[in-house]
């Protein structure tokens, strides 16, 4: 977990990373693409009628792009925080989306957690209505510190605890 002081407000913002293991796990699927790809197109060079075989499917080039695209996505996607939280928002960027969801505090809904699980949701209104972001637990890394000051941040708030069979809840009091 790394605190910074953001230079255009009076709060602190905490940042947390993906674990290293996650970024070396993106470049290992990379690295079978292009080796993959490389003996194909060895293959074909070397014996031009092995490109009338398997290594002509479509379906042989959409997995291998889809390893191309899963691992750079992956890889590339780690350079940036896994979870940042501030005065005003927090924001959560999840590898298995395309883009980061940022919501204000005054939009959290409530959180859900399988007890003893890795994932959490947080659910959040939007002018569509209400939405969720999953978050996978065990790629943060500093997961407890984060947890920590998520829960504390939303009962200082009024959100209220219930545990429902394996799962635990954050929400609004139903005061409100």
């Amino acid at each position: 977990m790394v605190i910074a002081t953001h230079p255009s407000e009076s709060t602190t913002r905490s940042v947390y990373g993906f674990r290293p293991w996650v970024r070396r796990a993106g470049m290992s699927i990379v690295l079978v693409a292009a080796i993959v790809t490389a003996v194909i197109i060895a293959g074909v060079a070397i014996r031009p009628s092995a490109r009338f075989g398997w290594a002509r499917d479509p379906f042989t080039w959409a997995y291998i792009g889809a390893l191309w695209l899963g691992g750079l996505r992956i890889y590339l996607g780690t350079f940036r925080p896994a979870a940042e939280i501030d005065g005003t928002r927090i924001t959560v960027r999840p590898l298995h989306q395309l883009r980061a969801s940022s919501v204000t505090w005054e939009a959290v809904l409530g959180t859900e957690q399988m007890i003893g699980g890795d994932r959490m949701i947080l659910y959040h209104q939007t002018g569509r209505g209400m939405r969720f972001v999953a978050m996978n637990l065990n790629l943060v890394r500093g997961r407890r510190d984060f947890l920590t000051e998520l829960d504390r941040r939303l009962v200082d708030m009024g959100f209220s605890e219930r545990v429902v069979e394996r799962s635990r809840y954050l929400s609004r009091s139903q005061d409100e």
